[in-house]
């Protein structure tokens, strides 16, 4: 069961990337920001390397600590954070 869990947490944290690149791509086209477009093509990036990453963890046959990819995800996380403020904060 922890397989599943971990395998089913990775690709929520890939689906929540992919949905705020579909939300930045659409802020890009309806604001006309083509910064937006550079953020929404990073956070694809980001949400098929989670992706990736997951379907990667739950093929192997025992769950093991992944203190990297957290750390990764996490600073992630963060960045997206600063970009969204960042874009917020211009279209002011």
């Amino acid at each position: 069961m922890a397989r599943e869990r971990t395998g089913l947490a990775w690709q929520r944290s890939a689906l929540s990337f992919g949905t705020l690149a579909g939300v930045a791509l659409a802020a890009a086209a309806h604001r006309n920001a083509p910064g937006l477009v550079i953020l929404a093509a990073a956070l694809a990036g980001v949400a098929a390397a989670v992706w990736r990453h997951g379907r990667r963890e739950y093929a192997r046959r025992a769950v093991a600590a992944q203190q990297r990819a957290i750390a990764l995800l996490t600073l992630a996380t963060a960045l997206t954070a600063l970009g969204v403020a960042a874009a917020i904060l211009a279209s002011l």
